[in-house]
């Protein structure tokens, strides 16, 4: 009996310890995210400060291509002011964004010469209006959706609003998100809509690395929400908007129209830790650790999210991305597309598998960092199944080319 009773005083202590000690833990870290029941554990990184550069992941040398003859590049649209993203209404109606803070409209193939809508943006840097979406179920609601750096409030901050499109103008402003951290640079930008229906946001660290770290912070992650700019309750942190994090600057996301998987681009670092290019593309996992700024490649870290492309030589800082479903180009049919700014081109990277890279070619890529038509930004695809890509020359860090910045058209000859 006295057995029994001793063993069954030392299970109670062992329990209220345990209580205890979660208890403590909770009050300790109030303002963190729980992670909810059932995702990855926590990833072992390296302290701050020394990254761990791993390797590349199996994927072949890129093939240059100066010349892309099968395909037709006419100018869409010239004009334009840093055109950071456009939206499709349909063939004859486009929304392109200006990161100095207008929506412009191209109709029936002319740029119209005075602003569709203008946002007061706060356009510093990398800074200023950046993605377009519209609702999913678009022209029902007629709800458009822009991410922007706001001037409000004294602290710049990026934000995501729903306007109202009445056909005329863009109205009707309703902030969903306005406490993204913003800065001169790494501001992310990007905004989708999912197969899911949920609106997905890229963002930046704004060059405080450890920020992409901390899921209190909306920097250096990928935001998922409501078209209302709710949290979904299967989201993977209870209460918040973080869908993945650690990333530096995402401003490209797609997803594959075969396995449901989403493609996120990253930039590299650009001498932070005394590290230079390395940008990434990484399939992310809901609840994953891409592991800026502690950790960079493939480097087997366990909870780390490895990238599916890493470019570990020279800068490919990637813009934004698509994989194409268009039946215009059959024989680009699935194959993932990213626009490079600093290596002026676009990236056509063709799959044999959900992960397996089988050919990259560099389109109108002239020299090292060196392109045909010069920095490349956005990506969509038309309606009408061409490839429509916007040159981003004025930004200030390009070669401003006669009647910068354009949007080209790709088509088959």
């Amino acid at each position: 009996m006295r057995l029994i009773l001793d063993l069954t005083a030392a299970i109670l202590a062992v329990s209220l310890v345990g209580c205890q000690t979660r208890q403590a833990s909770s009050q300790t870290e109030p303002k963190r995210a729980r992670q909810a029941q059932g995702q990855p554990v926590e990833a072992e990184l390296p302290p701050p400060g020394n990254p761990v550069v791993g390797r590349k992941p199996p994927m072949p040398a890129p093939v240059v291509r100066a010349d892309v003859p099968e395909y037709r590049v006419e100018t869409f649209a010239s004009g334009l002011v840093i055109p950071w993203d456009m939206a499709f209404v349909s063939q004859n109606r486009v929304y392109v964004t200006e990161r100095p803070g207008r929506v412009r409209l191209i109709g029936n193939g002319n740029l119209q010469p005075q602003p569709y809508a203008t946002v007061d943006v706060l356009a510093r840097g990398e800074g200023g209006l950046m993605g377009i979406a519209l609702h999913p179920k678009y022209p029902n609601p007629r709800w458009v959706y822009l991410m922007y750096t706001s001037r409000k409030g004294g602290t710049p901050r990026n934000r995501i609003s729903r306007f109202t499109d009445t056909g005329a103008g863009l109205t009707d402003e309703h902030p969903l998100v306005t406490g993204i951290p913003a800065g001169n640079i790494h501001n992310g930008g990007i905004i989708r809509f999912g197969p899911d229906g949920m609106l997905y946001a890229g963002t930046g660290e704004t060059g405080q690395p450890e920020l992409a770290q901390d899921r209190s912070s909306l920097g250096g992650k990928i935001l998922r929400m409501t078209p209302e700019g709710r949290v979904p309750p299967d989201n993977p942190f209870s209460g918040s908007l973080v869908y993945a994090y650690g990333l530096r600057n995402v401003q490209g996301l797609a997803w594959n129209p075969k396995t449901g998987d989403l493609w996120a681009t990253m930039h590299g670092p650009t001498g932070e830790f005394g590290l230079y290019a390395m940008d990434s593309v990484f399939i992310v996992p809901k609840g994953g650790n891409a592991g800026w700024p502690r950790a960079l490649g493939v480097t087997g870290l366990k909870g780390v999210v490895q990238p599916v492309l890493f470019y570990p030589g020279v800068a490919n800082p990637p813009g934004r991305a698509i994989f194409y479903t268009g039946s215009l180009m059959p024989g680009l049919s699935g194959n993932f597309f990213f626009t490079s700014l600093g290596g002026e081109h676009l990236e056509r990277v063709v799959l044999s598998g959900p992960r397996m890279v089988s050919r990259i070619e560099r389109w109108w890529q002239t020299g090292e960092q060196e392109g045909r038509y010069g920095r490349l930004r956005a990506i969509a695809q038309g309606p009408d199944g061409a490839l429509y890509i916007s040159t981003s020359n004025r930004d200030g860090r390009g070669v401003v080319r006669p009647g910068d910045d354009k949007i080209l058209r790709v088509s088959p000859k």
